[in-house]
């Protein structure tokens, strides 16, 4: 393993689970006690989930959807309800980054933390504002995420579009960086769609300008709005790249999870993927199940996935929740989501359900 690269692929490595998270009694072994640890949701507010664990402890990043970014720390994922939300950096007014902060993502890439943004210029109101949305980073000025961070600037290609949602993964012996965008001259208007390019660190793109490699063009990622937003690299077993992402609108139930499987080729083009979706969306009392982290390792071996979810059927965003649940890998090395457990408690140390 080398020094940055995503603690994804080393909880691929350790042990594959079947699509469903079975009970000690379903797996043939004694039934064990089980005591409901975590309950769902763990955030009852909350969006756009980024948690990242390290050295015993899961860190959830948060914005305040304006212009501040604030953090959570706690040795279990059920304490991050109880945890104090620490405002870590707010951004200066008058800049190209003072507004709509949206969907950072926290990540310890190449020994050190970052945070990586979309932010916008504020033109007093939207579509204006929107349409200046460019990616920003943050980086710790100590290995404690606790503690101070730096603006670094802007992080982006040639072509400077629209541009929201990143994430920047290392996967064989190259650095990647996965974003959110719309065609040029579009600012914000849909087609939201996702593109790749290549960095020379997790802070410099140097490719010539951004690849397109998946658009909006199955119905299910199309009915209310062409969105494709969100992405984030799985690595699971056998070194397998699957970009899990966000379609269609965020505000409505039809909000879902799609994947991207890379089958080996050129990662800059559509032609090395297969899409396939929906793969997660509405059940068990929850709508739009969508806004996923990358996964965190659990207690008992297999990962959790952090999601977030829509309490009502109405449209809107403020009944927003951070849930969380299992997820394994299946054959192919691919995620094993299952079904949206939704409101359903685990034994977080067990990780099984109660």
């Amino acid at each position: 393993m080398r020094r940055g690269r995503r603690y994804a692929a080393i909880l691929a490595a350790l042990c594959l689970v079947p699509a469903s998270i079975a009970t000690a009694a379903d797996r043939g072994s004694p039934a064990v006690a089980v005591s409901c640890t975590l309950r769902n949701p763990v955030l009852s507010a909350g969006a756009d989930p980024s948690i990242w664990y390290r050295n015993g402890t899961y860190y959830l990043v948060q914005s305040d959807g304006a212009h501040s970014i604030n953090l959570r720390a706690s040795a279990t994922l059920a304490g991050l309800n109880t945890a104090s939300a620490k405002v870590i950096w707010t951004a200066p007014v008058g800049t190209d980054h003072s507004a709509e902060l949206w969907a950072p993502e926290l990540e310890y890439l190449n020994g050190g933390w970052v945070i990586y943004f979309a932010a916008a210029t504020d033109k007093g109101g939207d579509p204006a504002t929107n349409n200046t949305h460019r990616i920003f980073a943050i980086t710790a000025n100590t290995q404690d995420p606790l503690g101070s961070w730096t603006f670094f600037g802007k992080v982006g290609d040639s072509t400077n579009q629209w541009a929201i949602d990143a994430t920047v993964f290392y996967y064989n012996s190259n650095w990647w960086m996965l974003w959110s965008g719309t065609p040029t001259g579009n600012g914000g208007s849909p087609p939201q769609q996702l593109y790749i390019a290549h960095m020379s660190d997790p802070l410099h793109i140097d490719q010539d300008y951004r690849r397109l490699i998946a658009k909006p063009d199955q119905a299910w990622e199309t009915s209310v709005q062409a969105i494709e937003e969100g992405p984030e690299a799985w690595i699971g077993p056998n070194n397998t790249l699957t970009v899990v992402y966000n379609a269609n609108a965020s505000w409505t139930t039809s909000y879902r999870l799609g994947e991207l499987v890379y089958h080996g080729g050129d990662l800059t083009t559509y032609l090395s993927y297969t899409k396939r979706g929906p793969v997660f969306g509405s059940a068990n009392g929850v709508y739009g199940a969508a806004g996923e982290s990358l996964p965190v390792p659990g207690a008992s071996g297999t990962n959790w996935m952090v999601y977030h979810a829509k309490t009502s059927t109405a449209d809107g965003w403020n009944d927003r929740a951070i849930f969380a649940q299992p997820a394994g890998w299946n054959s192919d090395g691919t995620p094993a989501f299952g079904t949206v457990s939704g409101y359903r408690s685990y034994d977080e140390a067990a990780e099984l359900p109660c």
